[in-house]
């Protein structure tokens, strides 16, 4: 996987970790911690929030875009179900509404799953999630789908 370079590398930025897997402590959690390094940044964990399907109210997503907007750094994690992200992210994303609140904003992707080849569905997710970033004007660094790769992420945000 080819990353481009990151642009904030500041000891200040604010980092945000949104895991969108329902194990909260899982692999794609260790995986962000790889990531990180050293550096401080907040999880936030989609499975501790209550956010129903579009049209049936909003409930707790608020709370989760409060802690997720204004970052410098976002990095999304999500375990990779039936070749796609997770329902929970999924479900938050279809939330969204086009704003300012993330321009500028390094964004970093990590998709992990069990099968031994997942190119197709990484490939898949990073289209959906480079219109994303797209949309709400990030910097797309990259996107890991293992340990290896998780570590060459890593040198773009250091």
């Amino acid at each position: 996987m080819k990353f481009v370079n990151a642009t904030h590398r500041n000891e200040n930025d604010k980092r945000v970790f949104l895991n969108a897997s329902k194990n909260v402590g899982g692999k794609t959690s260790l995986m962000a911690k790889d990531f990180f390094g050293n550096l401080t940044y907040q999880q936030v964990n989609l499975a501790d929030y209550d956010i129903p399907q579009v049209g049936k109210g909003t409930r707790e997503y608020d709370q989760v875009w409060n802690q997720v907007k204004n970052a410098d750094v976002l990095l999304i994690g999500t375990p990779i179900y039936w070749s796609d992200v997770s329902g929970y992210l999924k479900t938050f994303m279809d939330h969204l509404d086009v704003n300012d609140d993330l321009k500028g904003a390094d964004f970093y992707v990590i998709a992990q799953g069990m099968a031994i080849d997942q190119s197709e569905a990484v490939n898949t997710i990073y289209g959906s999630l480079s219109h994303f970033a797209s949309r709400f004007g990030m910097h797309f660094v990259g996107i890991a789908s293992n340990e290896k790769e998780v570590a060459q992420l890593n040198e773009q945000l250091q």
